[in-house]
């Protein structure tokens, strides 16, 4: 458990290593970004019927860093991964990141924003988390919406509920499962021995209430 959540820590980094000096990265490193990528994209795909205008969410503008215009290298991967998985990303959308306590949140507010610029795609692919929702906040969401999908910062605590109430429809956590025994070849077998795939048909799995 504390190396799958280490490998989900530390993937934007392997990321940015692999895309901005790939030379200097070790196969294993190589093989986990890209098995991430491809995987993840590969399922987002499947559940939108292999069609479909997307949005990737992250934070801030596009231009933030100079050394990599138009978003950081998971950013651009993920785009480069779910458009050849059949998808068209309409838009790198920026979220304005909103200081709670002493970290970032996504908020209620922010969220009925994106989803009201962005009504018409059909899914939403979140690099900043799942929004925080209260039960209240959930009632007031839009019956019809994008699809949500959450493929960096998700945690167990908070996807859960949100799965099982159909707020999200898909979030990458860190595996549960026992790791197997034979060293990983292709890239689902990557995938599944680092991370999970969960979606509310199988929330169930991270045991909770």
């Amino acid at each position: 458990m504390i190396g799958a959540l280490l490998a989900m820590a530390i993937s934007g980094v392997m990321l940015y290593k692999f895309f901005t000096g790939s030379k200097f990265v070790d196969g294993a490193t190589q093989n986990l970004s890209q098995a991430f990528t491809q995987v993840t994209a590969e399922r987002i795909s499947k559940l939108l019927g292999g069609h479909g205008d997307v949005v990737v969410l992250m934070w801030g503008p596009p231009s933030d860093d100079a050394n990599h215009p138009g978003g950081p290298p998971d950013v651009l991967a993920m785009c480069q991964a779910l458009q050849k998985a059949g998808l068209h990303v309409v838009d790198k959308g920026s979220v304005p990141p909103v200081r709670v306590g002493s970290g970032t949140a996504w908020t209620f507010e922010n969220y009925r924003s994106v989803l009201g610029q962005y009504r018409q795609v059909a899914a939403l692919v979140s690099f900043i988390g799942a929004p925080q929702l209260s039960a209240q906040n959930v009632r007031e969401l839009p019956s019809t919406r994008p699809k949500l999908f959450v493929v960096r910062f998700a945690n167990a605590d908070t996807a859960q509920p949100l799965l099982e109430q159909g707020v999200l429809d898909g979030a990458v956590l860190p595996s549960t499962k026992p790791p197997p025994s034979n060293a990983p070849k292709t890239p689902q077998e990557w995938y599944d021995k680092y991370y999970s795939f969960i979606t509310p048909a199988t929330a169930s799995e991270l045991g909770g209430t």
